[in-house]
């Protein structure tokens, strides 16, 4: 009788992990089914209707990416004849996107803006549930798609990007399928991952780099020659001059020179912006605002210094790049933080394993819940240094990602195959 109940006992430890696993996936598709109903109602996708409208206006030969120009000007009778051809009202402008998302788009404008509106908002959803998937399985500890599920279950930039429509859950997908692909030394996936990342937000495209840097030639090639190809069905789907028109304004679309000092904008930028608006004029504000960002350039490169073969620490490393990224982007607002589960994920999975302090759970949770509230309750909040909240929380999983970096060169960790 005791080796039965010790044999259930077992046998409901070994259990209880799955059951956890999957109470929190069913908690996050509720949340999620709930979020895109109450989408439906308001049914103000202003980012997807961008989409929609910019790959019907592909369809009838409108050269989009011009319509950047003079944007918010001579442009505005243009972008509302395109969206009145479609009954749309809510749309922001112009778009700034490589040709990626309109060509995903494209086969949506065959259905009316509302009902393509929500299959999106559907595949975006299941975007974020399976990059948190890929998450949790690239960890060699057990049990970690659950620890993955609940931080996305508790995280406020994905509703915000389904709220406004956004393509940020494609881009957090492809960034998870490459450290999935790292995980598993499947050069095919890690390629695929950082091209499509590249081509839905461009900045994505250091991680490139970073494949290259570690001698992921495989991975590297892979992704160039997708990235080539993709480019190039561009004038096949989208007519034969938008490949040269992106090319043409693409200094244009990167608005250069600009500062974004609205709230939702948390880049080095955006908080500069705001800390120094009454203080310098917006060029000297700018030019503080890319030494800044050269700064973590370099801090990042220094921290992945040798250039040499993917090492142990290679999550450590991506990781700190895609901190650095919406670090240093001119733009980063509020939904692109969704990114930011890539490195919470990998720091609270090095601080529960007791390779980082335990203490940072502390932390870690703090700036989790300091990020949630910006997204909640931004528009109440006054005052510059509140108004950065979550460009603290980037800055704090940046130095704690370098501070694990550094620690383990300096202690002699042998690099070699990932944990």
């Amino acid at each position: 009788m005791t080796m039965d109940l010790r044999m259930r006992w077992l046998q409901w430890l070994a259990e209880e992990p799955r059951r956890l696993t999957r109470l929190v996936l069913v908690a996050l598709v509720a949340v999620y089914a709930g979020w895109i109903g109450y989408q439906f109602v308001r049914n103000k996708l202003i980012d997807f209707n961008v989409y929609y409208i910019s790959a019907a206006g592909f369809r009838q030969g409108v050269d989009i990416y011009a319509l950047a120009r003079e944007h918010g000007t001579t442009n505005l009778p243009q972008w509302a004849r395109l969206a009145a051809e479609h009954g749309i009202d809510f749309y922001t402008h112009p778009y700034l996107y490589p040709p990626l998302t309109a060509q995903i788009v494209l086969p949506l404008t065959l259905l009316p803006p509302r009902l393509a509106g929500m299959i999106w908002l559907v595949l975006t959803a299941a975007s974020f549930v399976l990059s948190a998937w890929l998450l949790g399985t690239s960890s060699a500890l057990h049990n970690r798609p659950a620890l993955a599920y609940f931080l996305l279950l508790l995280f406020v930039p994905p509703l915000t990007t389904m709220h406004a429509g956004q393509v940020n859950g494609f881009l957090l997908l492809s960034l998870s399928l490459a450290v999935h692909g790292l995980s598993r030394r499947d050069w095919v996936r890690a390629g695929i991952g950082v091209a499509l990342g590249t081509l839905f937000k461009l900045i994505p495209v250091a991680l490139l780099v970073y494949l290259a840097w570690r001698r992921q030639w495989k991975a590297t090639g892979m992704a160039v020659t997708l990235i080539a190809v993709l480019l190039l069905t561009a004038p096949l789907t989208l007519g034969p001059g938008a490949l040269r028109s992106y090319a043409r304004h693409f200094l244009i679309l990167g608005r250069l020179g600009t500062v974004f000092r609205t709230p939702p904008n948390q880049s080095l930028n955006g908080f500069f912006g705001r800390l120094l608006a009454d203080l310098l004029h917006d060029q000297m504000i700018y030019r503080i605002y890319l030494i800044s960002a050269g700064i973590v350039v370099l801090g990042t490169v220094a921290c992945c210094w040798p250039f040499g073969p993917l090492g142990y620490g290679w999550r450590l490393e991506f990781a700190l790049i895609v901190c650095a990224l919406l670090l240093i982007t001119p733009y980063t607002w509020y939904h692109q933080l969704v990114l930011l589960l890539i490195p919470f994920f990998v720091a609270l999975d090095r601080a529960i394993a007791r390779r980082a302090p335990r203490w940072w759970l502390v932390l870690l949770g703090l700036g989790f819940l300091l990020t949630d509230l910006h997204g909640l309750l931004w528009h109440q909040l006054s005052g510059r240094m509140l108004l950065s909240m979550p460009f603290y929380t980037m800055v704090m999983l940046w130095g704690m990602l370098a501070w694990l970096i550094i620690r383990r060169k300096r202690s002699g960790a042998t690099q070699g195959s990932a944990a």
